[in-house]
Parts: C-alpha cells; structure tokens; sequence
C-alpha cells in the first residue's frame, strides 16, 4: 500500500484511527510512502513536522521511497487524474507497483479506490 500525506496525515492526527488502520498497515509487508507524502504530512500537522512523521512510518514499517526517475513521474502524473498532488501520489503508487492506500469513514482500511493509475513498472 501507497500512503499519500492527506491519509498519513489523518492518521498522525487521529489515535483511533492511526489504531484501528494499524493492523492492515502491518499486515501489508509493502506499505511504502514518498518524499511528496512526507512533505505534505508535515505541512498538515505542523507540530510534528518532518521528525513527527518519520517516526510514524518507523513505528508503522511504513518505508519511504526514492521518487520515481522523472520520466515515469512525469508520464505518471499526466496519465492520472485529478489535482496535482493526487496525481504525483498516483505516480508514485504505480512506480512502487501498490495501491493508494484509503481509509472509510470509520478509520478502517478500506479497498484501494478505483481511480485510474497509470500501470508503470519500476525498473
């Protein structure tokens, strides 16, 4: 699984939530995130900053990623949709070859979301 800022950012926020998702996040022996991710997340949730949401992804063995080579982020975010962010993290997630990673309403992992992601592999 892929984890954008916004989802990290819930989870930094919200105890219950960063809870209940944990034991899908454990179960996933690929969860992954980007730079971009990290970056957003601390702009989120300034009182953690950079340290706050690294030390989530080692809590979680959520492994931050290189970004992928600027040919396939570039390709990537074209054949995405949405805003800019949304279609780096598309980008990334098809590079890193995972979903985006989601939460429901109730801060449970919920399916990868249906949005087109462009079907790049890292190489």
């Amino acid at each position: 699984m892929y984890f954008d800022g916004t989802t990290l950012a819930a989870l930094l926020i919200d105890a219950d939530k960063a809870a209940a998702a944990a034991p899908a996040i454990a179960a996933d022996d690929r969860a992954q995130t980007s730079p971009f991710a990290v970056i957003e997340a601390a702009m989120e949730v300034p009182e953690l900053g950079e340290a706050g949401v690294l030390a989530f992804l080692d809590e979680h063995g959520i492994e931050l990623r290189n970004l992928p080579p600027e040919n396939r982020l570039i390709a990537g975010a074209l054949a995405a949709d949405g805003k800019l962010k949304n279609r780096l993290h598309a980008a990334c997630a098809a590079y890193y070859e995972t979903d985006v990673f989601a939460l429901s309403a109730d801060g449970q992992a919920a399916p990868p979301a249906d949005a087109p992601q462009p079907g790049m592999t890292e190489g």
